[in-house]
C-alpha cells in the first residue's frame, strides 16, 4: 500500500466547524485545538453567505466544491438542516463529519458524503447505514489500541461492505508515527480493499498557506470557517484569521494562498 502524497494537490476546500461542542469526550478528538469554552455555534446567515461565496468561487474558477461540516459535533449544532440545504444548492459535494449523532436519513439528500467516527461496535449505525451507502467509517489509531482489537473493529464495519477510514493520532511525534503508520499498513493488508489511510504531516503540495510552519497537520488545503465566524487557511490557529470586508475577497486569498505552482 502506498500512501499518495499529491492527492489533494489541486483541491481547494471549504471546511466549516458549524460548533465546538459535542455529546462525547474522546480523548483522541482530531479538534482537539479546539477552545471547548465558551460554547458556540456558528451564525447560520453569515455561515450561508460563506457557503455562497465559496461556490461561486469555485463555479468561476472552474473546479469542484467541496464543503465538509464537522465540529465539535454537527448534530448539536440548531440549524444543521437549513446550513446543509444551503450547501447542496450552491455546492458540488457535501460532506459531514460526525460521531453519528447528526447520522440520519431525513438529512441524507442533502449529504453526498458521510464520515463517521467509531470507537465501538454500533449495531445502530449498521442499520442506519444500510439505507445510506454513501458512508464512510473512521477510526483513529493510537499507540495503546490492541492490533487484534483494532483488526476486530475495522472488521466489524469492514464486512458489512463500507469504506473503512484509519488515521493516524496527530498528537504522538515522529518515532511514535512511524509505529502507527505501521500499524495502519499491517491492518490494511489484511484485508483485500475498502480500506484508506491519512497519514499526520505527510501532505507535502502545500501552499505558501503552510511555508515555515513545522506543526504535525491532519488538514486538507482548504478555508477554516469557525463557530466564532472567524476564518483562516490553518484549523490550528498558527496562521493570522482573516479580516475582510466580504467572503468573496477571503476565498480568493486563501485560495492563492494554498495553490500550488511546482510538485
Amino acid at each position: 500500500m502506498k500512501h499518495d502524497f499529491q492527492i489533494h494537490r489541486d483541491e481547494f476546500r471549504l471546511r466549516v466547524l458549524l460548533t465546538n461542542k459535542c455529546n462525547k469526550n474522546c480523548d483522541f478528538c482530531l479538534n482537539d485545538f479546539q477552545p471547548k469554552e465558551p460554547i458556540k455555534h456558528a451564525d447560520p446567515m453569515d455561515l450561508m453567505d460563506c457557503i455562497r461565496a465559496y461556490g461561486q468561487f469555485m463555479k468561476f474558477i472552474g473546479k469542484e466544491s467541496i464543503v465538509t461540516f464537522s465540529g465539535g459535533e454537527p448534530g448539536v449544532y440548531p440549524f444543521l438542516e437549513l446550513i446543509l440545504k444551503t450547501a447542496k444548492g450552491r455546492c458540488d459535494t457535501v460532506k459531514v463529519v460526525t460521531n453519528g449523532y447528526a447520522y440520519h436519513p431525513d438529512l441524507n439528500k442533502f449529504v453526498d458524503k458521510w464520515h463517521i467516527g467509531v470507537t465501538e461496535k454500533e449495531e445502530y449505525l449498521i442499520r442506519t447505514a444500510k439505507w445510506m451507502p454513501n458512508t464512510v467509517f473512521q477510526m483513529v489509531v493510537t499507540m495503546d489500541q490492541d492490533p487484534e482489537q483494532l483488526y476486530d473493529l475495522v472488521n466489524y464495519y469492514h464486512r458489512e461492505g463500507f469504506l473503512i477510514k484509519l488515521f493516524t493520532d496527530f498528537r504522538v511525534d515522529d518515532p511514535e508515527q512511524e509505529i502507527l503508520r505501521g500499524k495502519v499498513i499491517r491492518i490494511a493488508e489484511r484485508f483485500e480493499d475498502r480500506i484508506c489511510t491519512r497519514f499526520t504531516g505527510v501532505q507535502r503540495n502545500r501552499g505558501d498557506a503552510c511555508l515555515g510552519c513545522q506543526q504535525k497537520c491532519v488538514t486538507l488545503k482548504a478555508l477554516w470557517y469557525f463557530p466564532d465566524g472567524t476564518s483562516s487557511t490553518c484549523p490550528q490557529g498558527k496562521k493570522k484569521f482573516f479580516d475582510d470586508d466580504t467572503w468573496d475577497e477571503t476565498m480568493e486569498k486563501a485560495y492563492k494562498l494554498h495553490k500550488v505552482e511546482d510538485v
